[in-house]
């Protein structure tokens, strides 16, 4: 079947006997719940990871891609089944696969991280896997304190738009200007992610903004893992009003910054 024709039908698919689909954050479950629909109700066992990205991006408006649900599949274990079929590679859902969609339900909208201390390259590498690279859409980025090592962290997320709003002031100032020329590096290999300055002292908390998740840090992303710290992932349906705030709080400054 042509992925336009898959699309076609399960934009007319009937899922209110099944979880909502925008109560699940992450890419893996997102991914098991096309599958489980898929099964279920158009009788479809198996879908490559292009006619799952699509699904996802043309039917729930919710960007991703192949890539990013390959990934998200690699870490599934035994809740999905891979098939290899006319060189293609094919996912089924199993059994703990929809057990563990049910269990996240369950937990609710509010997902907590803990990073050891004295861990930085473990800590950095869950904000990436396990949450950086989960998120869809443009990602709104506050860290009042950037540092190269931030700038390697979001090296390492799937090409996407990412505005990262910091505040180059609270560096030294030989800091400053060798941070300056990183970025500058930097962007001219990830053209898709823009660095602007706030001039103002107000700048604080440091947070996420994606199309569906809040994610609030309590470090610099360059120095998670230096001591004990949390991510807090709040679903963006479900804490409406402080995303709103916090995004309204975003533009504006970002609108005052300077270029970096």
């Amino acid at each position: 079947m042509k992925t336009s024709e898959l699309v076609e039908q399960f934009s007319k698919v009937d899922t209110s006997g099944f979880p909502d689909f925008y109560g699940y954050r992450r890419i893996l479950e997102r991914g098991l719940w096309v599958l489980w629909v898929a099964k279920e109700k158009l009788g479809i066992r198996k879908l490559t990871a292009e006619q799952i990205a699509s699904i996802i991006r043309d039917v729930k408006e919710i960007s991703t891609d192949a890539k990013s649900i390959t990934n998200a599949f690699n870490r599934a274990g035994d809740k999905i089944r891979t098939y290899q079929e006319d060189g293609n590679v094919y996912f089924g859902i199993m059994k703990p696969g929809k057990d563990h969609l049910a269990s996240q339900l369950k937990e609710g909208s509010i997902e907590v991280l803990y990073f050891e201390p004295d861990k930085k390259y473990t800590s950095k590498r869950v904000l990436t896997r396990n949450i950086l690279s989960d998120l869809s859409g443009e990602l709104r980025i506050v860290d009042p304190y950037c540092g190269e090592s931030t700038l390697d962290t979001l090296g390492s997320i799937n090409a996407r738009p990412i505005k990262f709003l910091t505040r180059i002031e609270n560096l030294r100032e030989r800091e400053g200007q060798k941070l300056s020329r990183e970025i500058k590096d930097f962007k001219s290999e990830n053209p898709d992610i823009e660095f602007r300055s706030y001039p103002h002292p107000d700048i604080h908390d440091r947070y996420i903004i994606s199309s569906d998740c809040l994610v609030i840090i309590g470090h610099s992303i360059k120095d998670l893992g230096s001591k004990e710290s949390f991510a807090i992932v709040l679903n963006a349906a479900t804490s409406r009003n402080i995303v709103e705030a916090l995004s309204e709080n975003f533009n504006r400054r970002w609108e005052q910054s300077d270029v970096l």
